[in-house]
């Protein structure tokens, strides 16, 4: 156990990998926030599509979630989402998010993870309206009205790079 714990401080020390508590807690208590921590850590290079951004992602939560499921372009029933992370988390990307009809393409796209019992975060890349992003929040909280659940059911993060 103790070599086992010492490679993984190794590693998390080069870098390489989230620790073993990280995992843990991915597994049995907060996989978003897990999630939302390595996406803040994520550093996206040359992306300049929707495409090219999942992809860095995808690569990136790979390299740092080695034992855990990741799922690019997910698909069960009406429930779509551009990566599933194990069983309970979605990641929907939007790149751009600058224009009126990507906003009403995107409200649809959360409307069909209404039913979703896991965690959501939208990820928004690249050149975002402001004004979009804080109508986007909005959304989300009337969507999940006064339940207590709102911050770990929905979670929106602007990511430039």
């Amino acid at each position: 156990m103790a070599a086992r714990l010492k490679g993984s401080v190794r590693r998390q020390a080069k870098g390489d990998h989230v620790s073993d508590i990280d995992k843990l807690k991915f597994q049995f208590w907060d996989g978003a926030g897990t999630v939302e921590s390595l996406i803040q850590r994520w550093q996206p290079q040359n992306c300049k599509t929707e495409k090219d951004y999942e992809n860095s992602l995808y690569d990136f939560l790979h390299r740092e979630l080695p034992d855990i499921q990741i799922t690019k372009q997910f698909a069960k029933g009406r429930v779509r989402a551009d990566i599933l992370i194990s069983d309970n988390v979605v990641l929907e990307l939007k790149n751009n998010l600058d224009s009126t009809a990507k906003y009403q393409r995107l409200l649809g796209q959360l409307a069909e993870l209404k039913g979703w019992k896991g965690k959501i975060i939208v990820l928004l890349c690249g050149n975002t309206d402001p004004n979009l992003a804080k109508a986007l929040r909005t959304h989300v909280k009337d969507w999940m009205g006064d339940l207590f659940i709102i911050d770990s059911k929905v979670s929106v993060i602007e990511k430039y790079g």
